[in-house]
């Protein structure tokens, strides 16, 4: 890890920042306090230790049950609270799916569609959700054709993420997991190539900023 991501995340990205720290607390997922602050420095000193020394090379600043690496960007979103990542989720599965959501005309089907995936969901999938995947809809297209499209929706939002998580250290990866739906047995990841997750990781980031959590903005470059 890098010295320069510890001190922009110090001076430009403050949400970042806390996120960080609060991912390292032991407890607390809760809002930031006096108290919280207070707790939370125990475990921020090694990092602003690290950045008091004269050298300004890659160093590890990791203690025990501790992950402060979140220079590379898709890490961070692991550092979402699980509202945020059940957001994330579900529209990156209308996205995926949004042309064909447009399409079902039939009116008992669409009726259906719009109750199992909400209002909101729906509506989204008619407008901008059909301009917001692009290219990585071929990576679910042909996938699991046989569940209702609501369901197809769903099931592929989690996959995209549970694939991102998947380039990840294995520490991270369980913290983030455990905040997503289950993946049924039955319907196991699709295998894609390194910058195939890559080309995802850049479509998530633009739905979770423009869609889901455009606050978190600021600690995205």
């Amino acid at each position: 890890m890098h010295k320069g991501f510890f001190a922009d995340a110090l001076s430009n990205r403050p949400l970042l920042w806390q996120a960080m720290l609060r991912a390292n607390s032991r407890p607390s997922p809760c809002a930031l306090t006096v108290e919280t602050e207070r707790v939370m420095g125990t475990f921020a000193a090694p990092v602003l230790a690290w950045l008091g020394q004269g050298s300004s090379t890659s160093s590890t600043v990791a203690t025990p049950e501790s992950f402060w690496d979140f220079a590379e960007e898709s890490r961070r979103l692991a550092l979402l609270d699980e509202g945020a990542v059940l957001g994330l989720t579900r529209i990156a599965g209308v996205a995926l799916h949004a042309p064909e959501v447009a399409q079902v005309v039939q009116r008992d089907a669409q009726i259906a569609l719009r109750q199992s995936l909400g209002e909101d969901l729906y509506r989204y999938a008619l407008y901008r959700g059909q301009y917001q995947s692009g290219g990585v809809r071929r990576f679910f297209q042909q996938m699991h054709t046989g569940l209702p499209l609501a369901e197809r929706c769903a099931l592929h939002g989690s996959m995209a993420l549970r694939l991102l998580a998947g380039l990840w250290p294995v520490a991270l990866v369980q913290r983030f997991l455990s905040l997503l739906p289950p993946l049924p047995e039955e319907h196991p990841l699709p295998t894609l190539a390194e910058g195939e997750i890559r080309e995802l990781w850049f479509v998530l980031k633009k739905l979770l900023l423009k869609e889901v959590a455009p606050a978190w903005a600021q600690s995205f470059s």
